[in-house]
């Protein structure tokens, strides 16, 4: 069986997945001087759970960072032919429109308002996502979609970067604070008591709202509040183990500020990239002519 790696497995799962590795394991090679072994069949599986790791880490930042992140939750893809956007000329948006129509009949409604009423937006906008990966899978069919897949991949990378990062800065926290609280609480609840619980629980009611997201309406600030209690249980109670923990207090500490703000970039980046990918489809699409059916020959 020969196993196959495109642009997105890279840099949409293997990539971020091994930042969630490296920044999950740092401390330990900070603190203890213990660094994953470089030999090739340590490299191998490192690889192997850096793409499993990249997958469980897209589904999280899929609901966490979610594409719609324009005003009133909107897709890119949607916002750029409202008339009012100055995105595309209106030329283009357009010939665009009748490109949709003529291959897919669907109309995109370009003459819709930024006033419009809710409900009729949205009924336009399911109208326009449709349209927009009618135009996608269009592309990726006549294998002419490169930079369109080029974007996406980028935008998929830097959302699951972002998602790394944002669980770094709470992981490293979690380990800074690591024998600091006992000192606040009795012994009793404190130390050990609490964390390996807390990230238990936290780990099955994220599961629990990522499986029910779509039926349940706050189930996106459940899941990232309940992940965000398991991670920095999670950092306290391994930090409990290491004794040599306040000599790098600070640096756990600077590394969660670095973290922060790495996090915010990765999003910013996001945000663009994702911007470009709708772009980058509709520009290909306006120059999509559809291939001739050629008739079968009678057997």
């Amino acid at each position: 069986m020969t196993i196959k790696f495109n642009f997105y497995d890279i840099y949409g799962f293997a990539l971020p997945g091994f930042l969630l590795l490296a920044v999950l394991w740092l401390p330990f090679g900070l603190i203890d001087n213990r660094w994953p072994d470089a030999e090739f069949s340590s490299a191998l599986v490192g690889v192997i759970l850096a793409y499993i790791a990249g997958h469980v880490l897209q589904q999280v930042a899929g609901q966490a960072i979610p594409s719609s992140f324009l005003e009133n939750e909107r897709f890119p893809s949607t916002v750029f032919l409202d008339k009012d956007d100055n995105t595309f000329s209106s030329e283009f948006k357009q010939r665009l429109a009748d490109q949709i129509h003529k291959v897919f009949q669907l109309d995109v409604d370009l003459d819709l308002p930024k006033e419009a009423p809710v409900e009729k937006r949205k009924g336009v906008d399911r109208k326009r996502n449709d349209a927009f990966f009618l135009c996608r899978s269009a592309l990726i069919k006549s294998r002419t979609a490169i930079y369109p897949e080029q974007f996406e991949g980028l935008y998929a990378l830097m959302r699951g970067l972002c998602a790394a990062f944002g669980i770094a800065v709470v992981y490293y926290l979690g380990w800074a604070s690591s024998g600091l609280l006992h000192r606040l609480v009795p012994l009793t609840v404190g130390s050990w008591q609490w964390s390996g619980p807390a990230v238990l629980a936290g780990i099955l009611i994220a599961s629990f709202a990522l499986v029910n997201a779509k039926r349940f309406k706050n189930a996106k600030s459940v899941m990232i509040a309940s992940l965000m209690l398991a991670t920095l249980a999670a950092g306290y109670y391994l930090g409990l183990s290491s004794v040599k923990l306040s000599e790098h207090r600070a640096q756990l500490i600077a590394a969660a500020v670095l973290s922060f703000f790495a996090a915010e970039r990765c999003y910013a980046g996001y945000k663009r990239f994702a911007e470009e990918f709708a772009r980058a489809v509709y520009r290909d699409f306006s120059n999509y002519e559809k291939p001739a059916e050629h008739p079968r020959a009678n057997p």
